[in-house]
């Protein structure tokens, strides 16, 4: 059962949060992702990652089969593409092209408008609201002690900023048996992205706590759906999911 939607969602950090290009920047060893026109965004790619492992662990949960990635039995499986497991079905694999797409989250209009300051948007000095440097040492794992001249500064954005997405495409799964309108691949993707709540670097030491609302309305096939209805259909559907693919098979 193949169904075409749209979702859009709204992340607010906690608490600071670093999305590194993984490329210095001037006097800063570790610079924070931004966009053409200097303001910090959350890749797509990296919100695929998070809600892929949500996905994963949550399949888990409920006891489904759930292949970890770049593993060799995973890679057997994923090779089986006439009956691939719900992660799969989701996210696709290097023999099944994913047909979901995560684009960039990008900063609410009045979160940037926070950081205009004055008449001259075009000198930049806003921008520099946006986020806050601090300053670290590298730790030896061996010795849990600091590494001598190993000092370095990183960015990170600030806590409370906004950033609003969107997954759309086509998402291929079982159909549900008393709605099938929607299938499991569905419930099971809009629960792991309801249950984000970390995303980004340093995250051991509280760095990018966040929290994910779905907005309605959530677009399956063209037609609107409220997000809270399928939220409430996920854990006693993706209970009865195993027990579905086997009758289905």
């Amino acid at each position: 059962n193949r169904i075409q939607i749209k979702i859009t969602y709204t992340l607010e950090f906690l608490s600071a949060f670093h999305l590194g290009t993984g490329l210095p920047n001037g006097l800063i060893d570790r610079a924070i992702a931004r966009n053409k026109d200097g303001y910090l965004y959350v890749p797509g790619s990296t919100i695929k990652g998070v809600v892929r492992h949500r996905c994963e662990q949550l399949a888990k949960l409920y006891g489904l089969e759930a292949n970890e990635p770049h593993t060799e039995e995973s890679q057997r499986r994923e090779a089986n593409i006439r009956d691939p497991d719900i992660i799969t079905r989701i996210f696709g694999s290097r023999f099944l092209p994913a047909t979901l797409y995560f684009d960039d989250a990008t900063m609410l209009e009045e979160d940037r408008a926070a950081y205009f300051d004055g008449s001259k948007p075009d000198d930049g000095i806003y921008k520099a609201k946006q986020i806050e440097e601090r300053t670290q040492v590298s730790l030896s794992r061996r010795t849990r002690t600091a590494k001598s001249g190993r000092l370095y500064t990183s960015e990170y954005g600030i806590k409370s900023l906004r950033f609003k997405g969107q997954v759309y495409g086509i998402i291929d799964g079982l159909a549900l048996e008393d709605e099938p309108e929607y299938n499991y691949s569905l419930l099971l993707l809009v629960a792991g992205l309801k249950s984000i709540d970390r995303i980004g670097g340093n995250k051991s030491s509280g760095a990018g706590q966040v929290t994910c609302t779905i907005n309605d309305p959530v677009l399956v096939n063209g037609n609107s759906v409220n997000q809270r209805y399928l939220l409430e259909l996920a854990p006693e559907n993706l209970e009865y999911y195993k027990l579905a693919r086997e009758m289905q098979a």
